[in-house]
């Protein structure tokens, strides 16, 4: 861990990846995200897939976080009455819509020798920022597939994102159709209204 903490506004750059900026050696503590921001974030990229960015620390060089954002919808026709209404709440009745549009955190990582200095919270801020900033009007919402842990449910949670879904059963039963209503799920759907919190 490093011994200087950083603000990811004020002391890192945020580069998109390409062929001339890669991301070939970062190390989040999480084998299937690094393999994603290492290898195959650019396919993903070239195919239209999502839209991958890293930052980096201006005095050392050394990649602090990265995150990729693709595009997405808070499927409404899924929910339940009451899970409907909390995601259409601020939205005027005459604009409800069967989805809305959202951006995705398809992924998101800390470099392990940056963790423990809240980067993780200071880069969904920057998620935010950077989505009503660099495409405004085009998504309400972010969305995330969480790692079904407490720890990760936990962080979102304490960074205002909220369930789609009341519980696991709810989830379980509007989006595996047939699958054993028993099995945990690995991610929990979750979301954050960008104009409600902003």
């Amino acid at each position: 861990m490093q011994n200087f903490m950083i603000n990811l506004s004020e002391d890192c750059d945020t580069i998109k990846l390409s062929p001339e900026n890669l991301m070939d050696c970062f190390d989040c503590g999480d084998s299937d995200l690094n393999d994603f921001f290492n290898r195959d974030a650019l396919l993903f990229q070239n195919q239209s897939l999502g839209q991958t960015h890293f930052m980096r620390h201006r005095a050392t060089g050394k990649i602090v976080c990265a995150f990729s954002l693709s595009a997405d919808s808070v499927k409404t026709f899924l929910l339940s009455g009451s899970r409907k209404k909390k995601v259409k709440d601020f939205i005027p009745h005459n604009k409800s819509l069967q989805s809305y549009p959202a951006f995705l955190i398809g992924r998101m990582g800390v470099a392990t020798e940056f963790g423990g200095q809240g980067i993780g919270s200071q880069l969904l801020r920057y998620v935010r920022f950077f989505a009503m900033q660099k495409f405004p009007e085009i998504a309400r919402f972010l969305v995330v597939d969480a790692y079904n842990k407490p720890e990760v449910l936990t962080f979102y949670q304490k960074n205002d994102f909220a369930f789609l879904f009341t519980d696991e059963k709810q989830e379980r039963e509007n989006l595996k159709k047939g699958a054993d209503i028993d099995e945990p799920l690995h991610t929990r759907q979750m979301f954050y209204d960008m104009q409600r919190q902003e």
